[in-house]
């Protein structure tokens, strides 16, 4: 036995002397090919100075050694590589020479001028009925229709370097579809002015008795009753309950104006002339004959085409820069789809999320204030009596029904790009991620049922109101975690989501980041309304929502950006990462500080 032990002992003795001797032998090899290497360094560092006129060099205290603003090809490149980038096609419809380039650009500026400027101004103006919505939607009309006729006549002379694209299949649907709106709105417009509810804070002319005429509710405002039918949503509005309270400041400030400020302003020559040219149209035979009779349908589809016209012109734009670029031919379609499609999904929240934060949709208790639905103000027979929960709809139902939806439709697309048809590991990678989104949006819809009688009784707080007359109520938000969660893990997902490059890497990371930063603050927000719940129904305005909107537009159009043909373009002139964080915090910050006052405006129009 001892002899057993011995022997194992000298063994395992032996072996630590032969593993000593093996790192030793490591090592002086390692150091020797360090001292080999650094007397190469050497020798190739003398062989460069003694090669170079010491005289005619700049003394610097560093020399830039990375990568920025160094096209590829002035890089180390395989055989393979340099054979790709060689080759590389730049040639788009903006490096073209063509007859007539200055119709192209006139076409980007007056596209982008009704998408930004004109258009949504002209929402505004007819969300206070301002009798200036016609001529504003008239000078948008003028401006698609001569932006299209710029772009037919760059295209009759320019090469056909994207066969078989979209864009101008979509420039009919948009000249059609801008004239058909124009149509319904006109009809909208005089069907509202012959009711007299077209109107706005100016002077009335005398000489107009449609514009004399006031609704007699708007005048009962003290009372809080009106003898309209129904409505489907009776929410408190708070601007018009502090206005007819005779406690309330405002209401006292109109009381110190005195009688000169109710008398008739005079109108000045522009306003004289638009009303002119207004009652010329909205009274024409004709035209008052087709607004009487189908009053209903124009409606409706004034409705149901008025504020998608905006969606429609964002993906116009997105399509057009694609197709001038000459990007998401054949293969590359369904990568520039992929991310075209989710990263415009996040920049439109990021949008809407600001806009919540402005005030809008205060109504149906979208702008994280309180709402309430009263029983005798609402049909019992009604789709939306029927089926309103006791805590509402919020906007976390909306968000985890999407999430879902999305899920449930994506599931397949993921496989579209796979040139062989058998499903690779990057496949599956995507598909968990929509099986995360089918996952989180049905969690979110079941948390939505759960949390109605707690929204029911948040909204109760700080109200003297009978229970027993309110339908439904709301906080105005939903501790639901799952849209968040879902906006989370998608961002940290994504950021880890190696590429073919090292800078594609880091686009995806920069986009991840944001989106799951941006995550972190809307919890924040859910927080803040906690320990202070509105005691109102006025906006609570979380200041943590301004920096969730800046993370999801700037991280969905990161997102946008991410695609192949987009990064390529990238390294082939140098380009870093940095190019595409820098350049869409500032456009994002634009963006923001435009819709900002864009709401500014409505809500001064408002209360004018």
């Amino acid at each position: 036995m001892r002899l057993l032990k011995t022997m194992v002992l000298l063994e395992l003795v032996s072996t630590a002397l032969a593993l000593s001797m093996n790192m030793e032998t490591d090592k002086d090899m390692k150091s020797d090919m360090d001292m080999d290497m650094d007397i190469d360094m050497e020798h190739s560092i003398a062989d460069t100075t003694s090669s170079i006129d010491l005289t005619e060099l700049t003394p610097v205290p560093h020399e830039m050694k990375h990568m920025h603003g160094q096209p590829i090809l002035e890089t180390h490149l395989t055989p393979a590589e340099r054979l790709f980038w060689e080759s590389y096609n730049t040639t788009t419809f903006f490096t073209i020479d063509a007859p007539h380039k200055s119709a192209l650009w006139f076409h980007v500026l007056t596209i982008l001028g009704a998408l930004f400027v004109i258009y949504p101004l002209s929402l505004v103006l007819n969300n206070v009925k301002s009798k200036w919505y016609i001529p504003s939607l008239t000078l948008h009309l003028a401006t698609i229709v001569t932006s299209l006729i710029s772009l037919q006549i760059f295209a009759s002379t320019a090469p056909l370097l994207y066969p078989g694209q979209a864009y101008g299949k979509m420039s009919w649907i948009l000249l059609f579809a801008t004239i058909i709106h124009y149509s319904v709105a006109l009809l909208h417009s005089a069907s509202k002015w012959i009711s007299g509810e077209l109107f706005d804070n100016e002077a009335p002319d005398s000489n107009n008795p449609h514009q004399q005429f006031i609704p007699l509710e708007n005048l009962d405002l003290e009372r809080g009753e009106s003898n309209s039918s129904p409505s489907h949503s009776t929410l408190i509005d708070q601007e018009e309950s502090s206005n007819a309270n005779p406690g309330s400041p405002a209401y006292k400030d109109s009381l110190e104006l005195g009688d000169d400020y109710y008398l008739p302003k005079k109108q000045s020559t522009t306003q004289l002339a638009r009303d002119g040219i207004l009652a010329q149209v909205f009274t024409h035979p004709r035209v008052q004959s087709i607004s009487a009779r189908f009053s209903p349908i124009i409606s409706w589809i004034f409705f149901f085409i008025n504020m998608p016209m905006l969606a429609y012109l964002f993906i116009y734009v997105i399509v057009g820069i694609s197709v001038g670029n000459c990007l998401g031919q054949a293969k590359h379609v369904f990568n520039l789809l992929a991310h075209f499609i989710k990263g415009g999904v996040f920049v439109t929240l990021g949008v809407f999320t600001l806009a919540r934060y402005c005030g809008v949709f205060a109504k149906q208790g979208l702008a994280w204030n309180k709402s309430i639905v009263f029983k005798n103000n609402t049909n019992p027979n009604s789709f939306f009596y029927r089926w309103t929960p006791q805590g509402m709809f919020t906007m976390e139902f909306y968000e985890s029904f999407l999430i879902f939806f999305y899920g449930s439709t994506n599931i397949f697309l993921e496989h579209l790009a796979s040139p062989g048809g058998a499903w690779d590991v990057k496949d599956l990678q995507h598909v968990s991620i929509a099986f995360m989104y089918i996952g989180a949006g049905l969690c979110g819809l079941i948390t939505e049922k759960l949390l109605s009688d707690w929204r029911f009784n948040q909204m109760l707080l700080n109200t003297n109101i009978n229970p027993s007359a309110i339908h439904a109520g709301s906080p105005g938000y939903s501790p639901n975690p799952f849209p968040v969660f879902t906006i989370f893990w998608t961002g940290i997902l994504m950021s880890q989501h190696k590429q073919s490059s090292q800078i594609s890497t880091n686009v995806h990371m920069q986009w991840g980041y944001l989106l799951a930063y941006g995550s972190f603050f809307r919890l924040i927000s859910y927080v803040i309304l906690m320990l202070q719940p509105n005691k109102n129904m006025a906006p609570s305005r979380p200041f943590t929502e301004l920096i969730t909107s800046f993370c999801l537009i700037a991280g969905g159009a990161i997102f946008m950006q991410s695609t192949d043909q987009v990064v390529q373009a990238m390294e082939y002139r140098g380009l870093t990462e940095m190019f595409t964080l820098n350049v869409n915090v500032g456009c994002v910050a634009l963006l923001m500080s435009w819709e900002m006052i864009l709401f500014i405006f409505k809500d001064k129009l408002s209360r004018k």
